[in-house]
């Protein structure tokens, strides 16, 4: 899959920058999924967008001054964990963790559930890892 294909049927990362930055994650898609038959171009979209959206949530927004500070804020993100209690007089949140995390980390598969792209990748993974029964 070539940048065009992939920026074609989501045109919202046309002109995505760093250019180099999508090149590499169009490069690892294509490396990773050429046995989906039909679905791997479906699959190869999927991983460039979720990476995509991972990169984007992390960057340092343009124009920031590369401060130890502003790294480490950036590498926070977004966050998508669900809020399991909150408080509000003296203020306290809390958030749901992860149940199964380690287990997903050892997998390769940790940060799918971070976008809906990953999430869309996910799904369809699951589906690729089903028995077929021969008849």
């Amino acid at each position: 899959m070539t940048a065009e294909d992939f920026t074609a049927f989501y045109p919202q990362f046309a002109g995505f920058t760093p250019a180099v930055v999508l090149s590499e994650y169009l490069s690892q898609a294509n490396a990773r999924f050429g046995d989906f038959g039909e679905d791997a171009n479906e699959a190869r979209r999927l991983y460039t967008a979720h990476k995509l959206t991972l990169w984007a949530i992390t960057a340092v927004p343009s124009g920031t001054a590369l401060t130890p500070t502003a790294l480490a804020a950036a590498g926070k993100g977004q966050s998508t964990s669900q809020i399991a209690s909150k408080k509000v007089g003296d203020v306290q949140v809390s958030y749901a963790a992860a149940t199964s995390l380690s287990a997903k980390a050892a997998t390769g598969l940790a940060d799918l559930t971070e976008t809906e792209y990953g999430l869309q990748l996910l799904t369809l993974l699951r589906e690729h890892n089903r028995p077929r029964y021969i008849r």
